[in-house]
């Protein structure tokens, strides 16, 4: 991150390699051949505006991102060769765009493009537009845009990376007719879907841009994408040759895989758990009082789960920041400690000695719903009601967590991300992992102080955040794990993750020469 000192005028180096175009190039012969990633959900839209943050594989091969967040934690250029901060409330950013940049329509990158689309994603209030939150965006220039936020910004440049969408950008005419996305790609990265060798919600493949800037990105002949919901059926598809790669990989699936002669990569990331998605108890009434979700907290034995389902990388947690975070507090790691009195008191003292009905929202992604069956017995044991409503589909479980007919619902969420991230995509009132839209008050206080914070120096406010998630058990957390792959090291390279970047960029996954 940059510091207060070097924002306003910080740039990034225009890239040789971005003046480079033409027919020559982009008919480079990409060195690989078939390229298959067995991947545990498929996306609800190939629209980059509505996509979750999980589904960026199915984004990244046809969309550059305005600027690249790369493994070292730093802004590279893409989409974007400068940008600088005016002022110093992370309200106004410039920007100026690569020249000589063809869409797969064949048309140019230019600065109304950029400002087309994300104006039109402002007006309807996408999930990657709530995320960046611009007020407005002026044309300064045939390859110059002006982006004013409503509120200060400080993560604007992380959320115009790969991982988080909003920068994004796709052809001129998919501004003026945003249906043409959802089953189909108009971008300037390197891939465009091959629609009659697809088939929605199974299997998407992509074939290779030849309006292509960069041509030296485009490293396989055909990239296919396979929807594998069961992390055995990924695992046992890489082992036979039907895919080489698998994400994300069940941890307690790890060690079987390196014994198979395959290879893994990852980095702790995620933690695993529960999101009570009904804080208000309007579907669980017995969730909108702190003592039921500190109880039902109570009731979990981490250390067992983390031993028996983490494949020898778990470790128990009961905050949602890990270490590397900004609002990561070690007081907190052990603040549910198992204890099956406690549970039984605290229902008791909020009138449910009984007991009450609860479902779980479940899904096999990363192994979740063997968490929730192993949850649901400890929850059980102390009197709660439980059954699990397990969805296949990664687009089924997604369109639950915001239907209104949940209280709770698994989570992998990452843990090293900063707060104000999470508090965008997650915490907020209102956003997928937080359907619950009663306004917080407290948290929007602290909220308001960290986007006129240097992110270098955000952890004192971030840490309060932490703590008051964790002392009202908004969520339920379990242990921490990688955020795994597993990969056919004989036919594919991947380049290592990092705490500040997990997910790996799918255009750095190169063929084994």
């Amino acid at each position: 991150m940059r510091t207060a000192q070097t924002r306003r005028t910080s740039t990034a180096a225009l890239l040789t390699l971005g003046l480079l175009s033409g027919p020559a190039l982009a008919a480079t012969v990409p060195p690989g051949g078939t390229l298959t990633v067995a991947l545990g959900a498929a996306p609800a839209s190939l629209d980059p505006s509505s996509g979750e943050a999980s589904n960026e594989y199915y984004f990244t091969p046809a969309y550059d991102s305005l600027i690249d967040y790369d493994y070292d934690g730093k802004y590279k250029p893409n989409l974007a060769t400068a940008w600088a901060w005016v002022g110093t409330n992370y309200k106004v950013l410039d920007l100026t765009l690569r020249p000589n940049v063809k869409f797969s329509d064949g048309s140019t990158l230019t600065a109304q493009t950029v400002k087309s689309w994300l104006d039109l994603q402002a007006k309807n209030k996408s999930p990657v537009a709530v995320n960046l939150g611009t007020q407005s965006v002026q044309v300064t220039g045939p390859l110059k845009v002006r982006l004013t936020m409503a509120a200060s910004n400080p993560l604007a440049l992380l959320f115009l990376s790969r991982t988080w969408l909003s920068g994004a950008i796709p052809c001129a005419k998919a501004s003026a007719n945003p249906a043409i996305l959802k089953s189909a790609t108009c971008g300037s990265g390197p891939y465009i879907l091959d629609a009659k060798q697809t088939v929605t919600g199974d299997t998407y493949t992509y074939l290779p841009n030849p309006n292509y800037w960069n041509p030296r990105r485009v490293q396989w002949k055909k990239l296919v994408l396979k929807v594998v919901a069961n992390p055995q059926a990924a695992l046992d598809a890489v082992r036979a040759g039907q895919a080489q790669v698998a994400w994300p990989a069940q941890a307690s699936l790890i060690p079987a895989a390196l014994s198979a002669g395959l290879k893994s990569a990852g980095v702790p990331q995620n933690i695993l758990g529960l999101d009570f998605l009904d804080k208000s108890g309007k579907v669980v009434p017995a969730l909108k009082d702190v003592r039921v979700r500190q109880a039902l907290n109570h009731a979990i034995d981490r250390t067992a789960l983390a031993a028996a389902l983490g494949g020898g990388q778990g470790s128990p947690v009961s905050s949602q920041f890990l270490q590397g975070a900004d609002g990561y507090d070690a007081s907190l790691i052990n603040a549910y400690p198992y204890d099956v009195a406690r549970a039984k008191q605290l229902l008791a003292s909020a009138g449910y000695a009984q007991g009450f009905d609860l479902t779980i929202l479940s899904t096999p992604i990363a192994g979740l719903d063997t968490l929730m069956q192993a949850v649901s017995g400890y929850w059980q044991a102390v009197g709660v009601r439980v059954k699990i409503d397990n969805k296949t589909q990664g687009a089924d479980f997604f369109a639950g967590l915001t239907s209104g007919k949940y209280g709770v619902a698994a989570a992998a969420l990452g843990a090293t991300n900063p707060s104000l991230l999470a508090w965008n995509c997650c915490f907020q009132p209102g956003t997928v992992w937080n359907p619950d839209k009663t306004p917080v008050p407290q948290l929007t206080t602290l909220v308001d102080k960290l986007r006129v914070t240097d992110p270098t120096k955000a952890a004192p406010v971030a840490r309060q955040i932490n703590s008051f998630l964790t002392k009202n058990a908004w969520f339920a957390p379990v242990y921490s794990g990688k955020l795994n792959y597993v990969y056919d090291g004989k036919k594919v390279a991947l380049t290592s993750p990092s705490g500040v970047q997990p997910v790996i960029n799918i255009l750095d996954f190169n063929p084994v020469r």
